[in-house]
């Protein structure tokens, strides 16, 4: 504290950051970290110091103001209004509170363009897709960076046929809430993520000769030939998905080497690794920058590829997941609520230590709907007891580079045990599109 008092804030940080080491809950040093971010501009790095601070002192007055100001500043005006009653309530007040309930409550009051956005939801949910499209895309005309609208387009227009155009907006989307922006915050963060992000930086570093610490994409633009591998679209693929049980076909070669190459550099050094999961691995949406024209492509492709597996169900939703090769654990046993699953690989085949594993384990049950679903989702112990109480049978399919499972999406399944080399280019990565809704799903 002496050195922030004396203007040495590089040293006051440096010792703030040695004491959470140690105490990470001291809530005076999460505090006055959290004003020297704040006061440098890193209003977003600064929240979890200022939470942190709150949730170790609730009876600091000066906590609550820091917590809902860092709120307000990042944008998250109702969060704030929740901070400052809850602080009002305990007995804080004063003019900093009102001033800053003021703000808040201002910030909340919807524009013009927010308001398209609200009308397009309620269409949404009355199934008036059409109509939904035309208000969110008058939103956008009336606030071209308005990142939500954006997205809903997004994922309206892509669910409805038009994958290339709705991919477009969720790029759009992603460009609007990180670019400019650095993508490695300072925020703590689950082991795997940090290791993850610093081996990216010295990649993007090699590779572009610079820190790579700003919002970055590789090329990801379509090509002019076969994304998905049109050899591979035979009546022989169509008989076995017919056939067999539980329901999937493995299919090798699944892209052409150009679309495989492109993709794989632009996992590599895109920064769209946003999704922290407890179980030690790292997703990406579409979103956050997993849209780009490529993958559009492929999803098109895959449809054209594979009329009698996909039929006519439309696309719905897609991710990507990248795991650590001495952090993660992989997904939990799950069902997806879609049709059909289209999942593939991109590491090469050299990373991958156990040829034997390491894709994906499937059994040759389906998930009870709707609730039921969701509670075998959340609980893996729940449903491997399931699983043995039904008798389910397991098949397992090895990771190979560039191969795909497509298997109806409401068997149960997981990732399988991964042993994959040390590296950042060695890491698995998995890619799961899905098509169509589940019969008599929500």
């Amino acid at each position: 504290m002496a050195r922030q008092a004396q203007g040495d804030n590089l040293a006051a940080e440096t010792l703030y950051r040695a004491i959470l080491a140690e105490e990470p809950a001291h809530d005076e040093a999460n505090h006055n970290l959290g004003l020297l971010l704040a006061q440098r501009g890193a209003d977003a790095a600064s929240v979890p110091y200022f939470r942190a601070a709150l949730k170790s002192r609730p009876d600091v007055g000066q906590y609550w103001l820091s917590y809902a100001g860092a709120l307000l500043a990042t944008g998250h005006s109702k969060e704030a209004q929740l901070v400052l009653t809850r602080g009002q309530q305990r007995g804080f007040g004063g003019a900093a509170v009102d001033s800053l309930l003021r703000q808040a409550r201002t910030a909340l009051t919807p524009s013009p363009a927010d308001l398209c956005v609200e009308r397009g939801t309620a269409q949404v949910e009355q199934g008036r897709m059409d109509a939904a499209v035309a208000s969110y895309r008058e939103a956008i005309a009336l606030a071209p960076n308005h990142a939500e609208a954006h997205f809903r387009l997004g994922s309206i227009l892509s669910e409805t046929g038009h994958i290339a155009e709705g991919f477009a907006h969720y790029m759009k989307r992603a460009a609007i809430v990180h670019g400019g922006r650095p993508w490695r915050q300072e925020r703590p963060e689950p082991a795997h993520r940090g290791k993850h992000d610093r081996e990216q930086e010295a990649y993007l570093a090699q590779r572009l000769g610079s820190g790579g610490l700003d919002f970055h994409l590789e090329d990801g633009a379509r090509l002019s030939c076969p994304a998905v591998n049109p050899a591979n679209a035979n009546l022989q693929l169509t008989q076995q998905w017919h056939d067999s049980q539980p329901q999937m076909v493995v299919i090798d070669n699944f892209l052409t080497p150009s679309a495989l190459e492109r993709l794989r550099l632009y996992c590599a050094g895109s920064t769209i690794w946003r999704r922290n999961y407890d179980a030690g691995y790292i997703g990406a949406t579409p979103e956050d920058g997993f849209a780009c024209p490529l993958m559009a492509q492929i999803a098109e492709e895959i449809r054209t590829t594979f009329p009698q597996i996909i039929g006519m169900h439309d696309f719905r939703y897609l991710g990507a997941f990248k795991y650590d090769s001495e952090l993660s654990t992989g997904t939990n046993i799950h069902a997806d609520n879609s049709a059909v699953n289209v999942n593939f690989y991109i590491a090469p085949d050299e990373a991958n230590l156990d040829s034997e594993s390491g894709g994906m384990d499937i059994w040759d049950i389906s998930a009870p709907p709707g609730e039921e679903m969701r509670r075998f989702n959340g609980d893996e112990a729940l449903a491997r007891d399931f699983l043995k109480r039904s008798g389910g049978r397991l098949t397992r399919v090895p990771h190979r580079a560039n191969r795909a499972v497509i298997f109806k999406s409401d068997l149960f399944h997981k990732t399988s045990d991964c042993r994959f080399d040390e590296g950042y280019l060695n890491k698995r990565i998995n890619i799961s599109l899905l098509f169509g809704r589940r019969p008599g799903a929500d």
